[in-house]
C-alpha cells in the first residue's frame, strides 16, 4: 500500500497527453560590410509537442521537420537551428557576387533585401485529428512579399500523418475539381466561368485540386494560397466542403477514423 502511494505520488499527471510548446530560432546577417547593406533576416516560431506527449507527439514532431525542412532524424529544434544557419549562408554566398556587380546602383538594393518567417500554430480539428498550421512570409527581392499557410493534418490519438490516400479514393482528382469549382462560383455568386475570370479568378490556370487542406469533423477546407488560382490581392482563397458534398470519393474507413 505504502509502495502504491509513493508510485502515485510520484506520476506525471500530464504525461500522455499532447501539449505544445513554443521553441524558437531566429538569425539576421548583412550582406556586405557597408553601413547600409542588404540584409537577409530569418525568424523561426514554431509549435513543438513536448515530452510529456509520448511517442504521439514525437511521430508530430519528426513529421513536422520533415515537411517544413526536409530532414530525417534530428529533433525539431535542431532543424530550425540548421535550416537558419544553411539559409543565411546561402544568401550571402548566392547574393554577395551579385551584389556586388550592382553596389553603385542604390536603386537596386531592395532586391538583395532577404526574410523568411514561419509561425506555427496547432488546432484540433475533430476529436481525433489536429491540424498543425504553419504560415510561412518570404521575400527574396520580391516586390511582395510570398505568404502561404500549409496545413499538415495528424490523427490526434497516433500522431500518424493524414495522407491524400487515405481520405480519398484512387482517382478523386477528377470527380474533385468540377466540385470544387461550383463551390467557388457559389461563394462568388455567379454562374459561369466566365464571370469568376472577370472577379479576378483562373485567368491562367485551370481549377484543380490543391495541396494544402485542413481535415475537419464534417468537412475538409481546400486552401490555394495567394496567386495559385487568383490575382494576388485577392488573398488566400479557402473552399469549405462537406463529406457529404463529396460523396463516394471519401473513403468510408476514413470516415469511420474521425468518429
Amino acid at each position: 500500500m505504502v509502495l502504491m502511494a509513493i508510485l502515485t505520488g510520484c506520476r506525471n499527471d500530464n504525461e500522455g497527453k499532447l501539449m505544445f510548446d513554443k521553441i524558437k530560432a531566429e538569425k539576421s546577417v548583412k550582406l556586405s560590410n557597408e553601413a547600409q547593406s542588404p540584409s537577409c533576416s530569418v525568424s523561426l516560431n514554431m509549435a513543438c509537442a513536448t515530452k510529456e506527449s509520448g511517442e504521439v507527439g514525437q511521430k508530430i514532431n519528426a513529421e513536422v521537420v520533415y515537411r517544413l525542412f526536409n530532414q530525417e532524424g534530428v529533433s525539431m529544434q535542431g532543424a530550425m537551428d540548421q535550416y537558419v544557419e544553411q539559409y543565411c549562408l546561402t544568401y550571402r554566398s548566392h547574393m554577395l557576387p551579385l551584389y556586388n556587380e550592382d553596389r553603385a546602383d542604390s536603386t537596386k538594393r531592395s532586391w538583395y533585401e532577404f526574410h523568411y518567417i514561419i509561425n506555427s500554430t496547432t488546432e484540433q480539428t475533430s476529436r481525433n485529428t489536429l491540424a498543425y498550421l504553419a504560415t510561412i512570409d518570404y521575400s527574396e527581392g520580391y516586390a511582395n512579399s510570398v505568404h502561404e499557410l500549409q496545413p499538415i493534418n495528424f490523427y490526434s490519438t497516433t500522431g500518424n500523418y493524414i495522407k491524400t490516400s487515405d481520405i480519398f479514393v484512387s482517382g478523386y482528382e477528377i470527380k474533385l475539381t468540377p466540385i470544387l469549382l461550383k463551390a467557388l462560383m457559389e461563394k462568388e455568386e455567379v454562374n459561369n466561368l466566365n464571370a469568376l475570370k472577370a472577379k479576378g479568378y483562373l485567368q491562367t490556370v485551370d481549377m484543380y485540386v490543391p495541396q494544402n487542406y485542413i481535415v475537419g469533423e464534417s468537412t475538409i477546407t481546400f486552401i490555394f494560397n495567394p496567386s495559385e488560382i487568383a490575382s494576388l490581392e485577392l488573398g488566400t482563397i479557402e473552399l469549405v466542403l462537406t463529406y457529404a458534398q463529396m460523396g463516394n470519393i471519401i473513403k468510408p474507413k476514413f470516415l469511420k477514423s474521425l468518429q
